[in-house]
């Protein structure tokens, strides 16, 4: 854990980041990613349609959260701007908000752990699980350079989370008992061309029979274009949830998007509504008390 002299400098570091989050927040709109909207909603639908319908504790447990990043070049190129004209690559855009993240969430539970694990064409492990934020974002600054990366593969990612991560058990009832934790997946990528192989599924599988087992992705990419196949990549995430329990979203270009969708990354993965059903609307007070 964090030592107690450092928590006041981590405080003030906080308060920064969500103050430039902020500040960055008033973006320009820019083109459609992979789906629009309405689309990614209709995908969303349809993968609610096979989910499980065992019901389990809405408890706060501590959750193991596996940061998965692309370290394909793709993401040291700039493609996002802001309306003040700022430019940031997916790589550092991303790690401004997996900051806001990391932080976030240990604020709500300071039993949640993080671990990361690099992607190139095949997955590496980087760094084991651990409650100390401050040592996940220095391992973020410390990313080994990007490489030229086509193809991604998928099985060996699977693999090793399935080998170096145990699934938690409940003995008893698991409708009633809270798990001691849960396993998720943050699997950032952000290859516009690098199509995802997944041929071996057997951890996968495995994993997936775990109804304390969740993978969430955010896919950061180029515009939809002929000459790229983001429809194709993005496709292939959504075949990742078999259980229909899972949150993916993409963002091409607009920052706004990519943090919108990290926030809504914080819910926990047994608290948290299909993401079919997320509505963020404000009512008027008003309202409220003539209803």
């Amino acid at each position: 854990m964090e030592d107690e002299n450092e928590s006041g400098h981590d405080q003030d570091s906080y308060s920064r980041l969500v103050s430039s989050v902020i500040h960055e927040y008033d973006i320009i709109e820019m083109e459609s990613g992979a789906r629009s909207e309405g689309s990614s909603n209709e995908d969303v639908k349809s993968r609610d349609s096979s989910q499980d319908d065992t019901i389990l504790p809405r408890v706060n447990c501590p959750e193991k959260i596996i940061i998965c990043l692309d370290m394909s070049s793709e993401m040291d190129k700039v493609s996002f701007r802001s309306r003040s004209g700022d430019k940031w690559t997916p790589k550092k855009l991303v790690r401004r908000a997996l900051s806001f993240f990391l932080h976030s969430k240990q604020r709500l539970n300071r039993n949640h752990q993080f671990a990361l694990v690099h992607l190139f064409d095949k997955a590496s492990w980087v760094k084991d699980f651990t409650g100390n934020v401050r040592s996940i974002m220095n391992a973020l600054d410390d990313l080994s350079d990007t490489v030229e990366l086509q193809t991604f593969n998928a099985a060996s990612l699977f693999d090793l989370i399935h080998q170096c991560v145990p699934l938690p058990e409940v003995e008893g009832d698991i409708t009633i008992l809270p798990p001691p934790y849960v396993v998720r997946m943050l699997f950032i990528y952000g290859r516009s061309n690098g199509l995802i192989e997944f041929r071996n599924k057997d951890s996968f599988r495995q994993l997936d029979s775990s109804p304390y087992f969740f993978f969430d992705a955010m896919y950061v990419h180029e515009p939809q274009s002929e000459e790229n196949r983001c429809e194709e990549i993005f496709d292939r995430l959504c075949d990742f949830d078999n259980k229909g329990m899972s949150y993916i979203f993409e963002a091409a270009r607009n920052p706004t998007r990519l943090y919108d969708q990290m926030a809504q990354l914080l819910a926990h993965p047994l608290q948290r509504p299909l993401q079919s059903e997320i509505s963020y609307r404000l009512h008027n007070v008003a309202d409220l008390t003539t209803s």
